[in-house]
């Protein structure tokens, strides 16, 4: 419990200073946002990207920094520290760089490698390492997420041995969540989380077709997040012969991401702000560019993931959920905007990543909902992921598919 809590300690100080690097980065090197209007976007934003890749070409090209699996690592055990630092360092450009991607990949192989580490120097057993692998990963996660239940559910979602037992090791993970969630907020303050009451949807009264409504919802999410698998494996092949120069690859993927983001400056970033601006101008826009929109950041995701940016694809898809989510409503207002947007928030990623009860958490404290709205988002996480799961498509160990 000892080593657990300081390394959980440990992990949630660098999750923090990592997402700190990642603001400041940001608002010092990026222009004042353009709008949602198409072709708004500025040539600085090219430029911008484009250095971008060039910096992170460089260091695939002089380090071994990939793109790591952290919920297999949490699943084994370990995680190869030699290659993080690298890894953290391109993460940390492409962020910067306004990738489409999220800082959960990054903060995870932190926690993760500095766990096994640590565990390598002080010669401790496989049981004692993985469990400060797993103490690690739930304090950045806790504080990332600002919700220390969600990661036990990850946890419990995870692979492990059904016995009483494993609730050592969830005390454990739960206290080191404690402590990163604890550590954020009191560093953090009233702002330590944009993720809280994100969106704050207006709340509805839960009816029993609602619940028919959100399985539906959940079907609907399952073909849209198996489609982002389907375009990161076309790209990935497409890329796969500039694998070998990662320079020019770095490039050409900052170039053409680039432009896309010139075009349609909504697939910059995570996604967290635009997630604001789509719900609250949703009329405005309309139903066909908001489904260009989702698109658009699909493949912006999957092209960042294709030409070796490292990060994580959580963020991007529930912007994708969110939107899509807001073009039912405008489709069909009868269903409450609560109830298709919290539903798709959840369900998008929930095809990808293994972990659709904690994504279902995530996205109630994104969109404020109360304990009664709750039940139809949970609902949905587990269709999308079950259908992907059962056809063999989705829902596998990884978060995303690695980069090259």
């Amino acid at each position: 419990m000892g080593w657990g809590l300081f390394v959980g300690l440990l992990s949630a100080v660098g999750a923090f200073i990592f997402i700190g690097l990642m603001d400041l980065g940001k608002s010092a090197i990026w222009p004042e946002m353009a709008d949602w209007r198409p072709f708004s976007g500025t040539w600085q934003i090219v430029a911008i990207m484009t250095g971008a890749g060039l910096l992170v070409g460089l260091i695939h090209h002089f380090t071994a920094a990939a793109q790591l699996d952290v919920f297999g690592a949490v699943d084994e055990g370990r995680l190869d520290p030699k290659p993080v630092p690298a890894s953290l360092l391109a993460s940390l450009v492409s962020l910067i760089g306004g990738f489409s991607l999220g800082p959960e990949v990054p903060t995870g192989m932190l926690a993760a490698g500095l766990g096994s580490w640590l565990s390598n120097r002080r010669k401790l057993d496989a049981e004692s390492t993985r469990i400060n692998v797993i103490s690690g990963v739930s304090a950045a996660y806790a504080g990332l997420f600002s919700s220390p239940f969600a990661i036990l559910l990850l946890l419990l979602e995870s692979a492990h041995l059904q016995s009483i037992v494993y609730y050592g090791t969830l005390l454990i993970a739960a206290l080191s969540a404690t402590v990163g969630f604890s550590l954020f907020y009191w560093l953090g303050g009233e702002t330590f989380s944009p993720l809280l009451g994100l969106l704050s949807l207006p709340t509805y009264d839960l009816k029993l077709w609602h619940l028919g409504a959100s399985i539906l919802l959940g079907i609907v999410a399952a073909p849209v997040g198996l489609l982002f698998v389907v375009i990161t494996k076309i790209l990935s092949r497409l890329v796969a012969p500039l694998n070998g120069q990662p320079i020019i690859r770095g490039i050409l993927g900052g170039l053409l991401l680039g432009l896309l983001a010139f075009a349609l400056p909504v697939t910059l970033g995570l996604g967290t702000n635009e997630m604001v601006i789509v719900s609250q101008q949703a009329a405005e826009i309309g139903v066909g560019l908001l489904l260009v929109f989702a698109l658009a950041k699909l493949v912006a995701l999957s092209g960042a993931l294709s030409f070796g940016f490292i990060g994580g694809p959580i963020f991007p898809l529930l912007f994708v959920g969110s939107t899509l989510g807001t073009v039912i409503f405008l489709l069909f207002p009868q269903v409450p905007l609560g109830l298709a947007v919290g539903c798709m928030t959840v369900a998008v990623p929930a095809v990808v990543v293994p972990i659709p009860v904690a994504l279902a958490v995530i996205g109630i404290l994104i969109i404020g909902s109360s304990p009664t709205n709750a039940l139809p988002i949970i609902l949905a996480a587990l269709v999308a992921f079950s259908i992907a799961h059962g056809l063999g498509l989705g829902g596998g160990k990884q978060a995303a598919p690695a980069a090259p």
